[in-house]
């Protein structure tokens, strides 16, 4: 016998009589019952394998990891795109081919955070044209400072995501949902190809720029207040 059902036990019946069905009293029951509210109530969520259904908090932090994922790869993108700008045409034909590398990677992380938006019914955040904006903004600055500090902002930028990735799937591990495998799967390839862009920005001398230390801490907190922000908003 259901909580409900012992607490309401008339009310329980005549209900079932008139043909309202128990989830639906659940529901109404709780709505007014705020210390049962979490004991009866579940989001469902649907998702291209089919429902899958969350408690509130499950159902909030996995529209939070994908709202800020899909506006940081949009900033990716913008950024490689504004350090090409600058750097794209300069001659240096190694440069240009890694830039256009890391670029089309972070496309193709951006495809991947569009489609779970879609698969999960995520909302966007509203900062989504100001990441794209700022994204282009940093990286072409970054580039007119030269090739070292274009590197540094990388090194900054991804060793900041590839921390963000990291603690989503910690968080994500916990859930033993099979319809979240996929969830899983694109968040760690993002977060192992942030860090192969990491290691070529240190390879190609992120560290011998000019204040090294106060732009990379500059960029990589700048990345964890966008961060906060596009998760809420």
């Amino acid at each position: 016998m259901s909580l409900i059902a012992v607490l309401r036990p008339n009310t329980t019946r005549a209900a079932a009589g008139r043909g309202i069905s128990f989830r639906r009293l659940q529901s109404n029951y709780a709505a007014h019952n705020p210390y049962l509210k979490d004991f009866v109530h579940k989001d469902t969520v649907r998702v291209k394998d089919g429902a899958l259904t969350l408690s509130k908090d499950e159902h909030s932090m996995i529209d939070r990891f994908i709202r800020v994922n899909q506006a940081g790869e949009t900033a990716a993108v913008s950024i490689y795109q504004g350090q090409m700008a600058i750097l794209g045409n300069k001659g240096d034909m190694e440069l240009k081919k890694l830039l256009e590398h890391m670029r089309e990677q972070e496309v193709v992380h951006l495809d991947i955070m569009d489609k779970h938006i879609a698969d999960f019914r995520v909302r966007p955040t509203i900062l989504q044209p100001v990441a794209a904006i700022g994204g282009y903004i940093l990286g072409a600055t970054s580039a007119l400072l030269g090739v070292k500090s274009a590197m540094t902002c990388t090194e900054a930028v991804e060793t900041r995501i590839g921390m963000h990735y990291n603690d989503q799937l910690r968080d994500l591990h916990q859930l033993k949902y099979p319809q979240l495998d996929e969830l899983k799967q694109s968040i760690a390839k993002c977060r192992d190809e942030e860090l192969e862009h990491l290691d070529s920005a240190v390879d190609h001398g992120s560290q011998m720029a000019p204040l090294h230390k106060l732009q990379f801490e500059l960029i990589k907190g700048g990345c964890g207040v966008a961060i906060w922000l596009c998760e809420r908003i």
